[in-house]
């Protein structure tokens, strides 16, 4: 084999090895702990809209979550909740997540008259005192909406 061509087999070599790659992390992997692991379960609020639920997580689920909630505040006319507790639905309507008992979450409608740096100030929503989620508020809206692995 001349010297020239060595170069050339171990490259090619090189590229099927590396085409190989990606494929080697496709297998599905679960662990033990995921089997059967449900993070919360849903439940209708009676005398409500058909459309709000209450979620209720399980201690492992808020854990995983890494779930985080603040208090509402009040700031002259206007309540104030952190800006990472706002979340956006698909018409634009504006809403926070209410921790009403411990790892139970209800979805509640707020108005908000502006926002400032990480502070929004809204003119409805939830009174002053009421924690609100603030970290993991996304998995709790998935969760509200049963898609799968929320």
């Amino acid at each position: 084999m001349s010297a020239r061509r060595l170069p050339r087999l171990l490259l090619a070599g090189l590229l099927v090895v590396a085409a190989g790659l990606p494929l080697a992390g496709c297998a599905e992997v679960k662990t033990e702990s995921a089997v059967g692991y449900e993070p919360a379960k849903v439940e209708p609020v009676k005398g409500a809209d058909e459309d709000l639920k209450r979620v209720i997580m399980t201690a492992e689920g808020v854990a995983r979550t890494g779930l985080e909630t603040a208090v509402v505040t009040r700031e002259g006319d206007h309540t104030v909740v952190p800006y990472a507790a706002l979340l956006y639905g698909a018409e634009g309507d504006t809403f926070v997540y209410t921790s009403p008992a411990p790892r139970s979450y209800l979805r509640a409608p707020v108005e908000v008259d502006r926002i400032e740096g990480d502070r929004v100030l809204l003119t409805d929503g939830p009174t002053v005192g009421t924690e609100v989620v603030t970290v993991g508020a996304t998995e709790v809206r998935g969760a509200e909406l049963e898609i799968a692995g929320s």
